[in-house]
């Protein structure tokens, strides 16, 4: 373990905001920057960051046949489709933490041009051997790129990177001069974290080393040098949160296809038709307002400062 200074300002004054399971989460006196600290080294970050992680964790199971490759696929189709109706039918497309690689495989089907990179080499392999994809293994401050790419995304990413200004930083210089960076990620300051408290899946720790909220995305993009065009809220739904909290074990509730047989087996879908609970749901949905709290996770587009 290690203690690091805040990302953001480089100030090393904090304040405790929250102990959960033995991990201490601090915000900066000076920017509030939420982030853990002390928090597991490079060395310890790289090793959690398993095989077993990828395939446990993220798939649920090893995509072997090319029916379970293809189906890994097609779960991508809805965020593929988002970049072809912001951009169009083509263009260059850089995903950061691609991990095995299958929402550029589904977008390399419309003809866009596409690259990856992740620090998981079980990852970046089967991207690159099953997938035919040309997908770097490490971080992006150690890899030359042939020319600049139009668009860059990091869905679910910044929040577990070492450096994310560095990164950002680095991101400013490898894409072009009208493109366009997604990110993707947790609102801290969501309903669904009050809502959830130190079961909040958005901590994951120690996998996310910073917890950010609208305002500090906004920050640390602007101190590398970007503009956010416009902030995207996913909706909060208590239904969605119910059946999260029946899992229990870290299954996002728009996870396919066993958290939803599992879902499923509870009878909880019923509730959608129950009278009661869609008032219930409203009334949450009116709490959400009341408390100023926006969706749990953001989506995020930005663009290079006007000038730079």
């Amino acid at each position: 373990m290690e203690y690091v200074d805040c990302n953001l300002c480089n100030s090393n004054k904090c304040t405790i905001f929250k102990k959960i399971g033995g991990y201490r989460i601090v915000k900066c006196k000076q920017c509030g920057l939420i982030y853990l600290n002390p928090r597991p080294t490079e060395q310890e970050i790289n090793k959690g960051y398993s095989p077993e992680y990828h395939i446990e964790k993220l798939l649920r199971r090893e995509p072997k046949t090319e029916e379970e490759i293809e189906e890994e696929i097609n779960k991508n189709v809805v965020r593929a489709e988002e970049i072809l109706r912001e951009f169009g039918n083509e263009g260059k497309l850089l995903d950061i933490g691609c991990g095995a690689g299958f929402f550029i495989a589904c977008l390399e089907r419309y003809d866009w041009e596409v690259k990856g990179i992740d620090i998981s080499e079980w990852a970046s392999e089967f991207a690159r051997n099953k997938l035919g994809l040309d997908v770097f293994t490490g971080s992006i401050e150690d890899i030359q790129f042939n020319g600049r790419f139009d668009v860059i995304t990091m869905y679910h990413i910044l929040e577990h990177l070492l450096d994310p200004l560095s990164t950002l930083k680095r991101v400013f210089e490898i894409i072009t001069d009208r493109g366009v960076l997604i990110i993707k990620g947790p609102n801290l300051a969501s309903f669904d974290r009050r809502w959830h408290g130190t079961n909040w899946r958005g901590y994951d720790l120690p996998y996310h080393l910073y917890h950010f909220t609208p305002k500090t995305y906004r920050m640390i993009l602007e101190k590398a040098n970007f503009s956010v065009q416009k902030i995207i809220f996913q909706q909060w739904d208590s239904i969605a949160h119910l059946e999260e909290m029946m899992l229990g074990d870290g299954i996002r509730a728009d996870h396919p296809p066993e958290a939803v047989e599992r879902f499923n087996k509870n009878n909880l879908n019923t509730l959608y038709n129950d009278s009661i609970f869609r008032v219930i749901n409203k009334i949450m949905y009116i709490m959400t307002k009341l408390l100023n709290s926006k969706g749990r996770d953001v989506t995020i587009y930005a663009k290079k400062r006007d000038g730079l």
